[in-house]
Protein backbone atom coordinates (compact mmCIF):
# COMPACT_ATOMS: atom_id res chain seq x y z
CA UNK A 1 0.00 0.00 0.00
CA UNK A 2 2.88 2.25 0.86
CA UNK A 3 5.68 3.54 -1.64
CA UNK A 4 6.90 6.00 0.81
CA UNK A 5 7.08 6.03 4.12
CA UNK A 6 8.45 8.33 5.11
CA UNK A 7 6.37 10.57 3.21
CA UNK A 8 3.42 9.23 4.94
CA UNK A 9 5.11 9.84 7.94
CA UNK A 10 5.31 13.57 6.98
CA UNK A 11 1.63 13.94 5.51
CA UNK A 12 0.07 12.37 9.04
CA UNK A 13 1.92 15.14 10.81
CA UNK A 14 0.93 17.96 8.48
CA UNK A 15 -2.67 16.65 8.66
CA UNK A 16 -2.86 16.22 12.02
CA UNK A 17 -1.30 19.62 13.05
CA UNK A 18 -3.85 21.40 11.11
CA UNK A 19 -6.55 19.45 13.03
CA UNK A 20 -5.09 20.96 16.10
CA UNK A 21 -4.95 24.76 14.89
CA UNK A 22 -8.09 24.28 13.58
CA UNK A 23 -10.11 23.43 17.31
CA UNK A 24 -9.82 27.18 18.61
CA UNK A 25 -11.94 27.96 15.17
CA UNK A 26 -14.64 25.52 15.70
CA UNK A 27 -16.71 26.84 18.89
CA UNK A 28 -16.52 30.76 17.29
CA UNK A 29 -15.26 33.31 14.87
CA UNK A 30 -12.79 35.08 16.37
CA UNK A 31 -11.93 36.97 13.05
CA UNK A 32 -15.43 38.10 12.64
CA UNK A 33 -18.13 37.19 10.61
CA UNK A 34 -17.18 34.45 7.54
CA UNK A 35 -17.12 35.58 3.91
CA UNK A 36 -14.99 33.15 2.70
CA UNK A 37 -14.58 29.22 4.36
CA UNK A 38 -12.49 26.74 3.08
CA UNK A 39 -12.79 23.23 4.68
CA UNK A 40 -15.00 24.92 8.02
CA UNK A 41 -11.63 27.15 7.80
CA UNK A 42 -12.38 30.94 7.25
CA UNK A 43 -9.74 32.47 4.83
CA UNK A 44 -11.95 35.94 4.67
CA UNK A 45 -14.01 37.94 7.03
CA UNK A 46 -15.56 41.48 6.97
CA UNK A 47 -12.16 42.23 8.70
CA UNK A 48 -10.21 40.96 5.56
CA UNK A 49 -8.09 37.95 5.13
CA UNK A 50 -7.28 35.69 8.18
CA UNK A 51 -3.63 34.92 7.62
CA UNK A 52 -4.08 32.09 10.22
CA UNK A 53 -6.94 30.31 8.68
CA UNK A 54 -5.17 30.93 5.34
CA UNK A 55 -1.83 28.78 7.24
CA UNK A 56 -4.20 26.07 8.04
CA UNK A 57 -5.20 25.22 5.21
CA UNK A 58 -1.60 25.15 3.44
CA UNK A 59 -0.81 22.86 5.70
CA UNK A 60 -3.76 20.49 5.30
CA UNK A 61 -3.06 20.49 1.46
CA UNK A 62 1.28 20.39 2.16
CA UNK A 63 -0.23 17.15 3.89
CA UNK A 64 -2.54 16.07 1.69
CA UNK A 65 0.54 16.45 -1.15
CA UNK A 66 2.54 14.14 1.04
CA UNK A 67 -0.24 11.47 1.70
CA UNK A 68 -0.68 10.93 -2.25
CA UNK A 69 2.82 10.75 -3.36
CA UNK A 70 3.08 8.19 -0.04
CA UNK A 71 0.50 5.72 -1.25
CA UNK A 72 0.43 2.77 -4.14
CA UNK A 73 -3.04 3.15 -4.40
CA UNK A 74 -6.66 4.01 -3.34
CA UNK A 75 -5.08 7.39 -3.13
CA UNK A 76 -8.32 8.84 -3.37
CA UNK A 77 -10.40 7.42 -1.49
CA UNK A 78 -7.60 7.87 1.58
CA UNK A 79 -7.69 11.61 0.46
CA UNK A 80 -11.21 11.82 0.60
CA UNK A 81 -11.50 9.77 4.40
CA UNK A 82 -8.04 12.56 5.22
CA UNK A 83 -10.47 15.59 4.24
CA UNK A 84 -13.47 14.21 6.10
CA UNK A 85 -11.44 13.58 9.01
CA UNK A 86 -10.19 17.31 9.26
CA UNK A 87 -13.34 18.59 8.86
CA UNK A 88 -16.06 16.39 11.55
CA UNK A 89 -12.93 15.82 13.46
CA UNK A 90 -12.03 18.64 15.33
CA UNK A 91 -15.65 19.94 14.68
CA UNK A 92 -17.02 16.51 17.26
CA UNK A 93 -14.09 16.99 19.66
CA UNK A 94 -14.83 20.48 20.09
CA UNK A 95 -19.08 20.10 20.41
CA UNK A 96 -18.04 17.06 22.54
CA UNK A 97 -15.41 19.54 24.92
CA UNK A 98 -18.52 22.11 24.85
CA UNK A 99 -21.13 19.96 25.82
CA UNK A 100 -19.29 18.20 29.34
CA UNK A 101 -16.46 19.95 30.30
CA UNK A 102 -16.60 23.46 28.80
CA UNK A 103 -17.15 26.00 31.76
CA UNK A 104 -18.12 29.82 31.47
CA UNK A 105 -17.64 31.33 28.19
CA UNK A 106 -16.60 28.04 26.45
CA UNK A 107 -20.22 26.53 27.49
CA UNK A 108 -22.00 28.83 25.20
CA UNK A 109 -23.39 28.55 21.93
CA UNK A 110 -25.08 31.46 20.16
CA UNK A 111 -27.85 30.38 17.36
CA UNK A 112 -27.54 32.74 14.63
CA UNK A 113 -29.87 32.11 12.68
CA UNK A 114 -32.52 32.17 14.95
CA UNK A 115 -32.16 35.41 16.58
CA UNK A 116 -33.36 38.42 15.28
CA UNK A 117 -34.03 42.19 15.88
CA UNK A 118 -36.52 44.49 15.16
CA UNK A 119 -36.51 48.22 15.16
CA UNK A 120 -39.49 50.37 14.74
CA UNK A 121 -39.24 54.51 14.57
CA UNK A 122 -42.55 56.47 16.79
CA UNK A 123 -43.59 58.84 14.55
CA UNK A 124 -43.38 61.96 15.68
CA UNK A 125 -41.06 61.13 17.98
CA UNK A 126 -37.00 60.65 18.08
CA UNK A 127 -37.40 57.45 19.73
CA UNK A 128 -36.74 53.94 18.45
CA UNK A 129 -37.71 50.67 19.86
CA UNK A 130 -35.52 47.83 19.51
CA UNK A 131 -36.52 44.22 20.58
CA UNK A 132 -34.09 41.73 19.87
CA UNK A 133 -34.55 37.95 20.62
CA UNK A 134 -31.61 36.24 20.83
CA UNK A 135 -30.91 32.64 21.35
CA UNK A 136 -28.38 30.93 23.62
CA UNK A 137 -27.46 28.07 25.08
CA UNK A 138 -25.49 27.29 27.83
CA UNK A 139 -24.38 23.95 27.99
CA UNK A 140 -22.62 24.13 31.55
CA UNK A 141 -24.56 23.15 34.91
CA UNK A 142 -23.68 26.90 36.21
CA UNK A 143 -25.33 30.06 34.72
CA UNK A 144 -22.74 32.15 33.06
CA UNK A 145 -22.98 36.03 32.83
CA UNK A 146 -20.97 38.07 29.80
CA UNK A 147 -20.89 41.71 28.58
CA UNK A 148 -22.57 41.56 24.87
CA UNK A 149 -21.92 44.07 21.69
CA UNK A 150 -23.03 43.43 18.66
CA UNK A 151 -21.11 43.33 15.92
CA UNK A 152 -21.16 46.22 13.55
CA UNK A 153 -21.50 46.65 9.83
CA UNK A 154 -22.02 49.24 7.36
CA UNK A 155 -26.07 48.06 6.66
CA UNK A 156 -26.78 47.71 9.86
CA UNK A 157 -27.06 50.97 11.03
CA UNK A 158 -29.53 50.01 14.49
CA UNK A 159 -26.31 48.01 15.60
CA UNK A 160 -24.38 51.31 15.95
CA UNK A 161 -26.63 53.12 17.32
CA UNK A 162 -27.37 50.38 20.09
CA UNK A 163 -23.93 49.66 20.47
CA UNK A 164 -23.82 53.21 21.51
CA UNK A 165 -25.65 53.02 24.49
CA UNK A 166 -22.88 50.48 26.11
CA UNK A 167 -22.99 46.73 26.16
CA UNK A 168 -25.31 44.59 27.33
CA UNK A 169 -25.32 42.28 30.51
CA UNK A 170 -26.67 38.74 29.97
CA UNK A 171 -27.22 35.89 32.31
CA UNK A 172 -27.87 32.46 30.52
CA UNK A 173 -28.74 29.53 32.76
CA UNK A 174 -27.62 26.16 33.25
CA UNK A 175 -29.06 24.32 30.19
CA UNK A 176 -31.13 27.33 28.78
CA UNK A 177 -31.82 27.61 25.03
CA UNK A 178 -33.23 31.24 25.25
CA UNK A 179 -34.70 33.09 23.75
CA UNK A 180 -33.30 36.05 25.75
CA UNK A 181 -35.21 39.17 25.14
CA UNK A 182 -33.64 42.76 24.87
CA UNK A 183 -35.63 45.69 24.48
CA UNK A 184 -34.38 49.04 24.56
CA UNK A 185 -35.38 52.84 23.21
CA UNK A 186 -33.05 54.79 21.94
CA UNK A 187 -33.02 58.16 21.43
CA UNK A 188 -31.71 59.74 17.86
CA UNK A 189 -32.23 63.12 15.58
CA UNK A 190 -35.50 63.36 13.53
CA UNK A 191 -33.71 62.80 10.74
CA UNK A 192 -32.15 59.58 11.54
CA UNK A 193 -35.47 57.40 12.51
CA UNK A 194 -36.10 54.12 10.50
CA UNK A 195 -37.95 50.68 10.93
CA UNK A 196 -37.24 47.33 9.90
CA UNK A 197 -35.99 44.16 11.13
CA UNK A 198 -32.56 42.06 10.74
CA UNK A 199 -31.53 38.33 11.42
CA UNK A 200 -27.89 36.65 11.25
CA UNK A 201 -25.95 39.23 12.41
CA UNK A 202 -22.84 38.79 15.01
CA UNK A 203 -22.43 38.76 18.20
CA UNK A 204 -19.34 39.48 20.78
CA UNK A 205 -19.15 38.19 24.39
CA UNK A 206 -16.99 39.50 26.97
CA UNK A 207 -16.50 37.63 30.69
CA UNK A 208 -13.38 37.21 32.85
CA UNK A 209 -10.84 38.82 30.58
CA UNK A 210 -11.90 36.27 27.89
CA UNK A 211 -13.90 37.31 24.30
CA UNK A 212 -15.48 35.24 21.75
CA UNK A 213 -16.87 36.34 18.39
CA UNK A 214 -20.33 34.40 17.04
Amino acid sequence: MFKNKPAFYISALLILTAMIMSFALRLDAPYGPELTVVLGIPTRTVEGPVYYGMLIISILILGLVFLVRALKKYRGRTVLLAILLFVFGPLKIAEGYQNTFATGLDAISYDKEKSECTYESMDRTSVMTVHCELYFQNHSEEDVTFMLTFYEDEYAIWIHHLNNEGPLEMTVSEQDRGPIIVKRELKLEKEQLFSGSDSRFGVILEAEGKKRTF
